[in-house]
């Protein structure tokens, strides 16, 4: 079943192709496949993640099954991240679909959390599930994705990436932190570094974001000095450090 969302027809960018990007080098400390859709490809979050890991030491290479309006129904019915982890290159699958808030659509993220688990442990591999969040006309459902990517996660035994949490304590430090991009769905840049420190914090069980200096990083005229002390206590929280 896809995910319709506003919008997504217009956004198109060069990372959403037909075929896996190619890693630059599968001999990395962690080798990751991105599955998902325009909410991992918005302001490219795996080069955000790849980034982070290269100011904390830690090389990071990707590959990216990425397409717009796609849910995890959709990339296992087209069978791309199965033939992609057959390879037997990956430490870890990144994984994530729309807010899946609604009854129906936490049984489907269950559903096809449980099967993409179950062939990562074929392959010897971790799954994470990266939470997302619901657009801004529906944030009332907030606390549902939460509980809808927290329960598939625990299902599964596999690896919560809270971004969507993050989201919400962030909120609520300050209110105004900009995590909408103008269609109030996609993440602004905000929004992504938000995502991508979460993320990365969940990866490597970090409890400090003590490496990451504003002036150093590629988006620090898009994201605030003020923000980013917001976004690190946000993540720490989100994952209870």
């Amino acid at each position: 079943m896809r995910l319709r969302y506003a919008l997504f027809s217009i956004i198109l960018f060069t990372c959403c192709s037909n075929e896996p990007e190619a890693a630059t080098d599968t001999k990395g400390d962690l080798h990751i496949l991105f599955v998902g859709n325009s909410l991992t490809y918005t302001n490219d979050l795996p080069v955000l993640i790849k980034e982070l890991g290269l100011r904390d030491g830690m090389t990071i290479t990707y590959s990216s099954l990425l397409f717009p309006n796609y849910s995890l129904e959709d990339h296992w019915n087209e069978g791309k991240v199965q033939k992609e982890l057959q390879k037997g290159i990956y430490d870890m699958v990144i994984a994530q679909q729309g807010p899946s808030a609604l009854p129906e659509s936490q049984a489907l993220l269950l559903d096809y959390t449980i099967r993409l688990a179950n062939v990562c442990r074929q392959y010897k591999c971790k799954l994470a599930l990266y939470m997302v969040w619901p657009s801004a006309d529906r944030s009332f459902d907030l606390d549902n994705v939460i509980l809808s990517y927290t329960n598939a996660a625990t299902a599964t035994q596999s690896l919560l990436c809270p971004a969507g949490l993050a989201w919400k304590n962030a909120w609520n430090a300050d209110s105004t932190v900009p995590l909408y991009s103008a269609d109030d769905f996609h993440p602004s840049m905000t929004g992504s570094v938000l995502a991508a420190i979460t993320i990365y914090v969940a990866l490597l069980d970090k409890s400090s974001l003590d490496f990451v200096h504003h002036p150093e990083m590629s988006w620090k005229n898009e994201v605030s000095e003020e923000n980013l002390v917001i976004l690190k206590q946000a993540s720490l929280k989100a994952l209870g450090k």
